[in-house]
């Protein structure tokens, strides 16, 4: 009897000992996993893939056969990020070995899916094809697919046909993938509207304008709606619609289109206007491209009058925009005075700007040889001449 207590007391003092050196040793592998996490989301790549490293090499020791996978997915998500694809597919494809063995369809369709984003960033897109393709399939044989998981990697499909080349193959992945989101998340929900827009902008690059364009539209009002007008997705939006639509012959849908657009951002109590008065110049210079001079000319007034207030090279451009307006207008007079005003902002900007007040000056000189102004001619190019050589000299020196 007094040998079993000795017994149970001795194995209370080595638990006793034990238990704080266990706790210790947890708590290291738990930090491992918290840092390499905490750096991924701050996208610290570098260092998240040193506590990875750990992390991978502790599971493989307690043979934990779900997180030696969990660990090396992320550390090869690491290591893409940084670029580093020959490692990181080493490591996606340790981790496939191991579902494997352990018969996890769930991990080995994860598996999959990383290496097909490694494949991406590598340019492999035939590689990319085939990882997706095996993913569908064995995702499909599973008693439950994970419908949002089977709709983003056809997505991915269609963005590898389309990388790859094979645009016209895209297509009826894509339009599966519309078909996947629209029942996993909605018709009007934001990853609809992103790939609406990307397939919208691949039916254009094949010349299917119909078809792009009622992608686009659908899209431009879901990005309108849930980021805002004025947003980067928006924008693309428009620009692939309107470009499709004057592609197609409807130069009026497209002038439409971008009109609303201004439109919408004159609306803005206390917006940007020199971010404003960009747009107008960039709407001119579209008009110009149709011909119609009338509204170019009325945009360029409005960008003059916010670029005024600067000075600078934007105005000067304006003006020599306009110039260029009028003498394909016939109005060679008024060209000269838009380019005499385009000239004096070239000076004002100095030394830096001597070969785009010569070449102004240049310009000036030959419609004045169209206005019979000879003698005023001659004087303009001289002057272009002196300073495109005084340039020449101070590059020398």
């Amino acid at each position: 009897m007094l040998e079993i207590f000795s017994a149970f007391r001795w194995s209370m003092q080595l638990a006793a000992w034990a238990s704080p050196h266990l706790r210790a040793w947890s708590l290291e592998r738990s930090l491992n996993r918290l840092e390499a996490e905490r750096h991924l989301q701050a996208r610290n790549y570098s260092e998240a893939e040193k506590f990875l490293l750990q992390a991978v090499a502790e599971a493989d020791e307690r043979h934990h056969s779900v997180r030696r996978i969990q660990f090396r997915l992320q550390l090869a998500e690491a290591q893409r990020r940084q670029h580093k694809l020959m490692e990181a597919e080493k490591t996606v494809r340790a981790a496939l070995d191991l579902t494997v063995r352990i018969s996890n369809p769930s991990g080995y369709v994860q598996c999959l899916d990383t290496l097909a984003e490694v494949f991406h960033d590598a340019g492999n897109y035939p590689a990319m094809d085939a990882a997706l393709q095996q993913g569908l399939r064995t995702e499909a044989a599973m008693p439950h697919p994970d419908p949002l998981r089977m709709a983003r990697r056809v997505h991915r499909l269609g963005t590898a046909r389309h990388k790859g080349g094979r645009s016209e193959e895209a297509i009826p992945a894509l339009e599966k993938a519309v078909q996947l989101h629209e029942r996993a998340y909605g018709e009007e929900h934001l990853q609809t509207g992103h790939l609406l827009s990307e397939l919208g902008s691949i039916y254009r690059a094949l010349g299917n304008h119909e078809s792009a364009q009622r992608c686009l539209r659908r899209a431009l009002r879901i990005h309108e709606d849930k980021l805002g007008y004025e947003s980067e997705e928006a924008a693309r939006d428009l620009h692939h619609l309107a470009g499709s639509l004057e592609e197609s012959g409807d130069i009026e849908g497209a002038a439409n289109q971008y009109e609303r657009a201004l439109q919408l951002k004159l609306r803005v109590v206390g917006g940007d206007l020199e971010e404003l008065a960009e747009m107008e110049f960039g709407l001119a210079g579209i008009y110009i491209g149709w011909n119609n001079y009338a509204r170019a000319r009325e945009l360029l007034a409005d960008a003059i009058g916010t670029f005024k207030s600067k000075k600078d090279v934007r105005l000067a451009i304006a003006h020599e925009t306009v110039a260029h307006v009028e003498e394909c207008s016939g109005r060679y007079q008024e060209a000269v005075e838009a380019l005499a005003r385009a000239g004096k902002i070239w000076e004002l900007c100095g030394a830096e700007r001597i070969t785009e007040l010569a070449d102004n000056l240049v310009r000036r000189a030959e419609l004045l040889d169209q206005l019979r102004k000879k003698g005023e001619a001659a004087w303009l190019r001289e002057r272009a001449k002196a300073l495109t050589g005084a340039s020449v000299r101070a590059q020398s020196a």
